[in-house]
């Protein structure tokens, strides 16, 4: 990724990690990309929208978790390696406490009706959080043709025609960057 930040000074691994430790902490059970895009585009300003949809493509292409690797390349471009550690280990670290420690008070409250509506109400607001980086994206390629087309494309295969999300990667991808490279 090329370096879009107006300040060329790296971000400290301090603050990377401390950054993905209150999102790691906060949200829990997904919007984690809403709550990164916050963080990293908007309140700090670290990398552009730009740089931040062009990571997170790249992150949903690699294996493993799209966020984990959101999380990796984003501290690998802004500090390095150091960086992704950071990162890694500050995102990490409070769900996997807290899936141990949830794991335990779930298994003797999880009969209460209240548990169920509560687990509920979160799983709304991460779909609403997921929902409005898709209306970002959208925002972003209206006024494209082009881009439209790749996002219809993407969402008439993975949703319509019931295409592996790889098979619909490996066959718009292409198509994607061969009309970016063209438009020049």
């Amino acid at each position: 990724m090329r370096d879009t930040r107006t300040d060329p000074a790296p971000v400290p691994a301090g603050a990377l990690f401390l950054t993905c430790l209150k999102v790691g902490s906060l949200s829990f059970g997904g919007g984690l990309t809403g709550w990164l895009h916050r963080e990293f585009v908007q309140r700090r300003g670290w990398v552009s929208d730009d740089d931040f949809s062009a990571t997170l493509a790249i992150a949903q292409v690699l294996p493993g978790a799209n966020v984990v690797n959101l999380v990796v390349c984003l501290g690998e471009d802004l500090r390095g390696p150091l960086g992704a550690v950071a990162c890694v280990t500050g995102f990490l670290l409070p769900p996997v406490l807290s899936v141990l420690g949830l794991a335990l008070l779930f298994d003797r409250l999880g009969q209460f009706p209240a548990v169920e509506i509560a687990m509920l109400g979160i799983a709304c607001a991460a779909l609403g959080m997921l929902l409005q980086i898709c209306w970002l994206g959208l925002k972003r390629a209206k006024g494209s043709p082009r881009r439209l087309a790749v996002i219809a494309a993407v969402v008439v295969g993975v949703t319509v025609l019931k295409l592996p999300m790889i098979l619909v990667v490996l066959l718009v991808a292409p198509v994607s960057v061969w009309l970016v490279w063209r438009r020049g």
